[in-house]
């Protein structure tokens, strides 16, 4: 293998790292808003705890998604779900009229979604 192969090849094993981490990381740091919402930005009334617990389950994928890249597929489904759910959490849990907090919830779990459907589409190509 010449230097120009060996030096390509780190390079696509890199990009295709970065691929994967660079989605996952703002996973987590969309999962850390969820969290703190509640405390720093006071809405009212509402079921707050589903945010939390969505922040923290999205904390729990992107770490896990960081530490075992090779299991980013079903991850990445996994995230895009939680995404799916706060994006129509307003209506389901009922608090459509809050605006801030509804809106929150589903511009994150919008973003979410994306991210998740880009981290995960390279393991969706190499798997076909």
């Amino acid at each position: 293998m010449t230097t120009d192969e060996a030096v390509r090849t780190r390079v696509a094993r890199r990009l295709g790292r970065d691929l994967v981490l660079t989605p996952s990381a703002f996973i987590g740091v969309a999962g850390v808003w969820l969290v703190v919402t509640p405390v720093v930005i006071d809405h009212g009334v509402y079921p707050w705890i589903n945010d939390v617990v969505a922040g923290v389950v999205l904390i729990v994928i992107a770490a896990a998604q960081i530490v075992m890249p090779h299991r980013s597929l079903a991850l990445s489904a996994a995230a895009a779900l939680i995404g799916a759910w706060l994006a129509s959490a307003p209506w389901v849990l009922d608090y459509p009229d809050q605006l801030h907090v509804a809106w929150n919830d589903k511009l994150v779990g919008a973003l979410v979604v994306l991210l998740a459907v880009v981290n995960g589409l390279p393991r969706a190509a190499k798997r076909s």
